[in-house]
């Protein structure tokens, strides 16, 4: 059975590339991919998501390029291509076309992402629910 999108949008087939431990801080504190990518300002699971669709020498030229730029984690330049490679084979790659076409076909259901307007419709329609009943009930 395949996984669901979680209710936050947030595929949890991407937690154990997103929650490898790349090193400590400076104070001392475990980082994750996660929060690398938190850090840097990129979105850690659509950075998954294109990384596990990405072949995999531009998966591996893409992440080489953010961990260079994130300094809160020491990581030597010879080491990081070893680093890349291991973290890599944590995400999951696309399976062969059959497959993926069936899956298409099938027309699995999934969440619209955090940002989407569906949510804020929702809320407003929530809202105004509420206080119509508020109005009613004085």
């Amino acid at each position: 059975m395949a996984q669901a999108t979680t209710q936050l949008g947030q595929d949890p087939k991407y937690e154990r590339f997103l929650h490898a431990p790349l090193g400590e801080d400076r104070r001392g504190s475990i980082v994750t991919v996660l929060s690398m990518f938190a850090r840097l300002g990129v979105d850690p699971w659509t950075e998954a998501s294109k990384l596990s669709k990405l072949p995999e020498s531009a998966a591996r030229q893409r992440l080489e390029e953010l961990m260079a730029r994130f300094h809160d984690v020491s990581t030597p330049a010879p080491d990081r291509g070893r680093i890349v490679q291991k973290l890599l084979a944590f995400l999951p790659r696309p399976a062969a076309s059959a497959s993926s076409t069936s899956d298409s076909a099938r027309g699995r259901f999934a969440f619209p992402s955090q940002g989407s307007p569906i949510y804020w419709i929702l809320a407003a329609a929530l809202l105004l629910g509420w206080g119509v009943m508020l109005a009613q009930s004085q």
